[in-house]
């Protein structure tokens, strides 16, 4: 007669420590791989952390350059559209024709700001600031993007203007004869017809608009430009430069 044994019969129950042990190599092994993963998660943030701010300081260093620019520009500006304010002031706009026109040409040139920001709106986008926990460097920061913003709509206000008045001022200005300043046309620059003081109202307000927005755009640049340098130095400290 074939006699069944029942396996579990001979299989030794395991007591409360063996179980624990192997819970706790379990809990262990768990625990060690989550500290491993925040660990390279540390570190990769960390990685593009660093990334992020070497990216900004060079974005900075070139608007460093710019700010130069810009202020070399507006101290040749702002002469030119304050000779130009005297001229129509003195009514002698057809005193010396040439010079008329080229201040009206020069003071009118199209100015459009190009400060950089795509390193730092890069860095805002991907949520690159959440990493930054220098708070000095983060309130800087703040302000100086705050004050290129300013800057910029401050401009475009002022174009906006610009824009709005150029049809009556250039209807009082002989501007068709003008172009052979820029070296084109052959036709000799006409002289202004006898302004009426409403004209030459319009006319002053139009190019004070000007000279009032050099003088503030070089003061705003000098202002960022010193931003600027504090930035650099704070992230030459961070970065270890």
């Amino acid at each position: 007669m074939e006699v069944h044994h029942h396996p579990d019969l001979h299989h030794k129950k395991k007591n409360f420590k063996e179980y624990f042990l192997e819970f706790l190599m379990i809990f262990l092994a768990v625990t060690l791989g989550f500290f491993a993963e925040n660990v390279r998660e540390h570190f990769d943030e960390e990685k593009t952390t660093k990334q992020y701010l070497e990216d900004f300081r060079q974005e900075l260093l070139q608007n460093k350059d710019l700010y130069q620019r810009y202020d070399s520009l507006f101290a040749q500006k702002i002469p030119a559209a304050d000779s130009l304010i005297k001229i129509f002031i003195n009514k002698k706009e057809n005193d010396d024709l040439l010079t008329t026109a080229c201040l009206i040409g020069f003071t009118r040139q199209v100015f459009v700001s190009t400060i950089s920001k795509a390193a730092y709106d890069q860095m805002v986008n991907s949520g690159g600031l959440k990493y930054i926990h220098d708070g000095a460097f983060r309130d800087s920061l703040t302000i100086y993007e705050g004050g290129i913003y300013n800057f910029d709509k401050y401009n475009e206000i002022v174009d906006d203007y610009r824009s709005d008045a150029f049809p009556d001022v250039s209807s009082i200005e002989p501007l068709y004869s003008m172009l052979q300043i820029a070296g084109y046309g052959n036709l000799p620059i006409a002289p202004f017809a006898k302004l009426l003081q409403k004209e030459r109202t319009e006319i002053l307000n139009f190019y004070n608009i000007y000279l009032v927005r050099y003088i503030s755009d070089k003061i705003i640049a000098h202002r960022l430009n010193k931003m600027n340098d504090e930035l650099i130095k704070m992230l030459d400290i961070m970065l270890n430069k």
